[in-house]
C-alpha cells in the first residue's frame, strides 16, 4: 500500500506541468543565465584560489642574540676584523632572515602564503583564531644553536615549533610543506657551508613552488560562477517541493480521495510516511538532474563524489521531512495558506540568507553565519566546501543542521497530523 501511495503521488507531479517547469526548467534556465552573465565577475584570472595565513612568532631576534653569539665566537678564539666579518656573514645567512625576507616574499610564494609577525603573548588568542592557518614559533637561542651546529659542530640542533589549524587541511599542508623544505634547507646547509656553499643559496633554492602548484591542483580550487549558481539554484528550488506535495495532498482532501484512502484501511501515519518518501525521492531526482546538467552541459568537474552523495541524500531526506510537515499543517488548517506563505516568503528569505543569489557573507558576516543555519544554506556551504577541495570531515556541522531539521519536521508532522480525517 505504501508503494501505491508513493507511486500515485509521483504520477500526480509528472502529470502537472507547473511542478516540472518550476522544479526542473526554472533552475536550469537560471543556472545557465547567471553562470554566463556573472562569469567575468566571479571567476578568477588564474591567481591562486587560496592563500594560507602564517603567523611568525620570533621570541628573539638577531639583535637580541648578537651579544651571546659574539661571546661564543670570542670563546672560540675569534676577534677583531675576523669576528666582525663572521658576524656579518652569519646575519646575512640567518635562516629566519632567509625565510621571511627571501622565501616568503618571493613573487611565487606570496600568492600562496600571507605572513604576519606577532608577539608570543598573543599565542593563545592566535591558536583560537579561524583566520590563522599556521603559527611558527622560533624559540630563544635559535640563531646561536644554528651557528654552533652549522659552523662549529657543537651544541643542540636548532628547532622550532609549528602549530597548524587542522580545520583546513589544504592551507595547513601548504604551510607545512614550505617550512619542511625550509628546515631541510638549513639542515643541509650545515654540511654544505663547509665546501663553500652558503646557507642562503641552499635555503633559497630548496623551496619548490612546483610542489605547491601540484598541491593546489589536487586540493583547494576556485569556485566559478557555474558551480556557485548550480549549487545555489539546486538548494533553492528543492524548497519548492514540499509546497507542491502539500498542495496536491490538500486537493485530495477536497476531492474526498483522502477520505477514501482512510476508509480503505490506510492509517494517517502511512499517508504521512508516503509524503515523506515522495518528497525525498523527488528532491533526489531533481538534484541529480541539475548536477548532471552542470557536468554534461556546463562542463563542471564535480569532485568529492562520496561526500556529495552524503550531502545530496541528507538534504533530500530533509526535504521529505519538510514535505510531511507542510502537508500536516495544511491538513490541520484545511487551507493552502501555509504553503502560500512558505512559497512567497520563507523560501525567499532562506534563499537570501543561504547565499543562493550571492555570497551573503561578503555583505555581512552576521547574516552569513545565520544563513549557515538554514537548511539550504548549510547544504550549499557543505557542497562548496567539498568543491574547493576540503575533506569530508568539514561538512558534518552542516549535516547536523539538516539532521536536526529533519528530526524536528518529522516529529512535528506526527504531532500535528489529524488522526481522524480532515475537514475540507
Amino acid at each position: 500500500m505504501l508503494f501505491n501511495l508513493i507511486s500515485k503521488q509521483l504520477k500526480v507531479i509528472v502529470r502537472n506541468k507547473q511542478p516540472l517547469i518550476i522544479l526542473l526548467a526554472m533552475p536550469i534556465i537560471l543556472i545557465t543565465i547567471l553562470s554566463s552573465a556573472l562569469a567575468g565577475i566571479m571567476d578568477t584570472d588564474g591567481s591562486s584560489a587560496i592563500q594560507a595565513h602564517l603567523v611568525i612568532i620570533d621570541e628573539t631576534s638577531w639583535e637580541k642574540e648578537q651579544a651571546s653569539i659574539t661571546a661564543f665566537l670570542k670563546e672560540s678564539g675569534l676577534e677583531g676584523s675576523t669576528l666582525n666579518t663572521l658576524l656579518q656573514t652569519f646575519e646575512e645567512n640567518d635562516p629566519t632572515n632567509v625565510l621571511q625576507n627571501s622565501i616568503l616574499l618571493s613573487k611565487e610564494m606570496e600568492k600562496y602564503v600571507k605572513t604576519t609577525n606577532e608577539d608570543i603573548s598573543n599565542l593563545e588568542d592566535l591558536r583560537k583564531s579561524d583566520n590563522v592557518d599556521g603559527i611558527l614559533v622560533i624559540p630563544d637561542n635559535f640563531r646561536l644553536d644554528y651557528i654552533k651546529q652549522s659552523y662549529f659542530d657543537q651544541g643542540n640542533k636548532p628547532s622550532f615549533e609549528l602549530l597548524l589549524n587542522q580545520e583546513n587541511e589544504i592551507r595547513s599542508s601548504i604551510i607545512a610543506s614550505i617550512l619542511e623544505e625550509w628546515k631541510k634547507g638549513y639542515s643541509q646547509s650545515m654540511a654544505l657551508n663547509k665546501v663553500g656553499i652558503t646557507p642562503n643559496e641552499v635555503m633559497g633554492q630548496t623551496i619548490a613552488v612546483q610542489k605547491l602548484e601540484h598541491l593546489m591542483n589536487e586540493g583547494e580550487r576556485t569556485i566559478p560562477s557555474s558551480v556557485y549558481y548550480s549549487v545555489g539554484m539546486l538548494v533553492m528550488f528543492a524548497l519548492y517541493i514540499p509546497s507542491f506535495l502539500a498542495g496536491f495532498a490538500l486537493q485530495e482532501v477536497y476531492w474526498k480521495v483522502y477520505d477514501r484512502i482512510l476508509l480503505a484501511g490506510v492509517s494517517s501515519t502511512y499517508y504521512t510516511l508516503s509524503i515523506f518518501i515522495t518528497g525525498a525521492i523527488v528532491a533526489l531526482l531533481q538534484q541529480a538532474i541539475i548536477l548532471l546538467y552542470g557536468s554534461l552541459v556546463l562542463g563542471i568537474d564535480w569532485i568529492g563524489i562520496q561526500a556529495m552523495i552524503v550531502i545530496v541524500i541528507s538534504f533530500s531526506l530533509f526535504i521529505g521531512g519538510l514535505s510531511a510537515l507542510l502537508t500536516a499543517l495544511q491538513f490541520k488548517t484545511g487551507t493552502e495558506g501555509i504553503a502560500n506563505v512558505f512559497n512567497g516568503l520563507v523560501i525567499t528569505i532562506f534563499s537570501f540568507l543561504g547565499g543562493s543569489f550571492f555570497k551573503i557573507s561578503d555583505v555581512s558576516e552576521t547574516l552569513g553565519d545565520i544563513g549557515g543555519y538554514t537548511p539550504n544554506g548549510a547544504t550549499m556551504k557543505a557542497i562548496l566546501s567539498i568543491q574547493t577541495g576540503d575533506s569530508v570531515g568539514v561538512i558534518w556541522p552542516q549535516m547536523y543542521v539538516l539532521y536536526i531539521g529533519l528530526l524536528l519536521c518529522v516529529s512535528l508532522s506526527i504531532i500535528v497530523f489529524p488522526k481522524r480525517g480532515v475537514t475540507s
